[in-house]
């Protein structure tokens, strides 16, 4: 078996561990950081093949609108069922 350590041991043993921890974390995020970069570049160069303008749109649809006239609110009557005739009897 091994020897025992003291409690400072452990601590320096522990401390040290974190430290590492913490350098690879660090590199994680720089090189997550740069991979986001890289996407960054990539989406800003595939967006600057789309065309620029939008082609405008005819104005007919908007000229018919117009043309119109401002709308009338328009009362609906539902169908109506014909109503059953009363029967008398014959005598």
């Amino acid at each position: 078996m091994g020897k025992k350590l003291t409690k400072s041991e452990k601590l320096d043993l522990v401390l040290s561990e974190l430290a590492k921890l913490r350098a690879e974390v660090k590199k994680f995020v720089v090189d997550r950081g740069v991979v986001a970069d890289q996407r960054i570049k990539a989406a800003a160069r595939s967006a600057g093949e789309r065309p620029k303008k939008l082609p405008k749109r005819t104005g007919a649809e908007k000229k018919l609108v117009k043309d119109m006239g401002p709308s009338q609110p328009v009362l609906v009557q539902a169908p109506q069922a014909p109503q059953p005739t009363g029967r008398t009897a014959s005598q």
